[in-house]
């Protein structure tokens, strides 16, 4: 009876949130995120409060880590690595594409850019593509020298999350059994992120960032990271192909329709 009642506790324990709801919550703050932000700048927030507008704009920071984490549970489950690689790619360009229109003033391409201001999906893939290169039976000092490589070309081509969204996908795939220590590793990457964004790499810095925005970001980032390292419980949800490809287009996608409000407005 003993044995029985423990195996009904066993059965009824809770299994965390799916990937896939982790996901839509991803999707959805990221969206939410990236509409106050825009909107901001062509039509201050249709008259938003200020405060509102903050904390409206600073919630998309609890997406990308969600993002970076299942790209190290992608590389670890896939069934095929360059399939998935491939995919990453893809979508990276097509996003590239999207990109430079969307975010250009006004109606029309900006050139400089499509070529030398990569999207995010640039930053997952060589987190991706630094999995790979570390995981391969070339010689460790071949690896760092790759993975050191890939990093600096997301700097030179001023990539969203650059050196320190790869090296989050990193932290990820080999802390994972680590939680807490995880988490550190993960929160201080979003920080050096965003210190390094506003200050640039040579030392120039503004002080008026760490005290208005990160005050907002580390928090936000800290929810994305808690909820894959401690409420993930390795539970998928239902699997097909559209919700396999949702996910990949709905960035782009979602660039489109903000721009169509604002075009519409």
């Amino acid at each position: 009876m003993a044995e029985h009642n423990k195996d009904l506790v066993d059965n009824r324990s809770w299994s965390g949130i799916s990937r896939n709801l982790l996901k839509m919550i991803a999707i959805t703050t990221i969206t939410v995120g990236h509409f106050f932000l825009y909107t901001f700048s062509k039509h201050r927030c249709f008259g938003a409060n200020g405060i509102v507008v903050g904390l409206m704009t600073m919630v998309c920071f609890i997406g990308p880590p969600i993002f970076m984490f299942f790209i190290a549970e992608g590389f670890r489950y896939t069934s095929s690595k360059m399939r998935y690689g491939r995919r990453l790619l893809i979508f990276a360009l097509i996003t590239q594409l999207i990109f430079a229109v969307t975010t250009a003033d006004g109606l029309g391409f900006d050139v400089m850019r499509f070529f030398f201001a990569w999207n995010v999906f640039f930053a997952l893939f060589i987190g991706f593509l630094d999995l790979c290169i570390l995981n391969s039976k070339m010689k460790l000092p071949v690896k760092i020298l790759l993975v050191v490589a890939t990093l600096a070309l997301t700097y030179f081509m001023s990539a969203e999350w650059m050196i320190f969204g790869p090296l989050m996908i990193i932290a990820f795939y080999y802390l994972k059994d680590r939680k807490i220590i995880a988490f550190i590793v993960a929160e201080l990457l979003v920080y050096l992120t965003f210190f390094f964004a506003d200050c640039g790499l040579d030392g120039s810095f503004r002080l008026n960032f760490l005290s208005n925005q990160m005050k907002y970001i580390l928090p936000y980032s800290a929810i994305g990271i808690f909820l894959v390292l401690f409420l993930y419980k390795g539970r998928n949800g239902k699997k097909n192909k559209f919700i396999q490809y949702f996910f990949y287009v709905f960035y782009p996608l979602h660039l489109l329709l903000i721009d169509l409000v604002l075009l519409l407005a």
